[in-house]
């Protein structure tokens, strides 16, 4: 098996609820529980965090429409170069992050390793996450993610015809700083991203994924046709990519059949054996360099660690009982 460096980004400074950031320790109990020393075998790197000043009554988050921005650029730097160096070293990546955030720090880790190459995203969710701070209705920054790696600003508010949040000077720089972390802009183009089990729209995301012309399979599709046509399907589309990288979002996962413990559950989401397909046939592409997983919060579970051991599932199933990951040694 190719050497496996796990990346345990606990920062939860972009999420809407707390908790999060016990997601990487609720999947490590599911293991313990079910018996496994899959976190005793394997390198693990846990990024430091400043969840402290959530509960600091004196803490200012800054602009309302980009949340704790100059502290989650912070974060996702590090995400980056931990990322790069992960790379750089021949081994593969797998980032248990507290909220999606994190994961504009793995995308620009990936680009700063592999800057000539062509990146496709396989990003499953139920949500897009393709805001901007100058479309955001909320100011959380785990919505934002695609949004600074597709290089977004106030594209979908004029292609609605309304106006665009308005953003203080130096909250502008710092967003143009996000998105052009790892050294380039935009870091995968629209027709090398893929969302899967989306299902949550606001108009901004709705406009966005058409004019963009971006593919998004639907959990009825994939219910219908099944898992693994369109995992095939997403081979071939994303042939022409030099590198993969797999983003899941627990909320991908249907929140009255599996848990609702991640920040923004949804319903009529991906059913456990559907998602298991799916990450199964995903992770065959030895394209695949990296794969993050996000937004466990075990304090909103309603089944006890439901959804930290779905996570779990979800890891044993499509690495620990692999026989070799994706080969992501760096290439010069």
């Amino acid at each position: 098996m190719k050497n496996l460096r796990i990346i345990e980004v606990c920062s939860e400074l972009g999420a809407a609820q707390l908790g999060a950031s016990m997601g990487p320790d609720a999947i490590r109990m599911a293991a313990y529980q079910a018996g496994s020393d899959f976190f005793a075998r394997h390198a693990i790197i846990r990024l430091p965090e400043r969840n402290k000043l959530l509960a600091d009554k004196h803490h200012n988050p800054g602009c309302p429409h980009v949340k704790r921005l100059r502290y989650i650029l912070e974060n996702c730097q590090t995400v980056c170069n931990t990322v790069t160096d992960t790379l750089e070293a021949g081994d593969f990546p797998l980032v248990l992050s507290a909220d999606h955030s994190s994961a504009i720090g793995s995308i620009a880790g990936i680009k700063q390793a592999y800057p000539e190459e062509r990146l496709g995203i396989i990003w499953i969710d139920a949500h897009s996450d393709m805001h901007s701070p100058y479309t955001t209705h909320s100011g959380n920054m785990h919505g934002m993610p695609l949004g600074a790696a597709l290089g977004m600003d106030e594209q979908a508010r004029i292609l609605l015809g309304e106006k665009p949040n308005v953003l203080p000077l130096a909250d502008q720089r710092q967003w143009n700083h996000l998105k052009a972390l790892g050294g380039t802009l935009p870091k995968v183009l629209p027709e090398d991203l893929v969302l899967i089990g989306v299902r949550f729209f606001k108009p901004e995301h709705s406009i966005l994924i058409n004019d963009q012309g971006i593919k998004l399979y639907s959990v009825a599709m994939i219910r219908e046709q099944g898992a693994d046509f369109y995992a095939k399907l997403i081979h071939e589309q994303l042939q022409h990519c030099d590198r993969l990288y797999v983003s899941f979002d627990v909320d991908s996962l249907d929140c009255d059949v599996v848990s609702r413990g991640t920040g923004t559950p949804e319903p009529d989401g991906l059913y456990m054996d559907e998602a298991l397909t799916l990450m199964q046939a995903i992770m065959t592409n030895p394209k695949v360099c990296c794969l993050e997983i996000a937004e466990v919060n075990p304090v909103l579970d309603d089944k006890g660690n439901a959804m930290g051991e779905a996570a779990w599932n979800i890891l044993e199933k499509t690495i620990e009982n692999r026989t070799h990951l994706p080969d992501s040694t760096l290439q010069r």
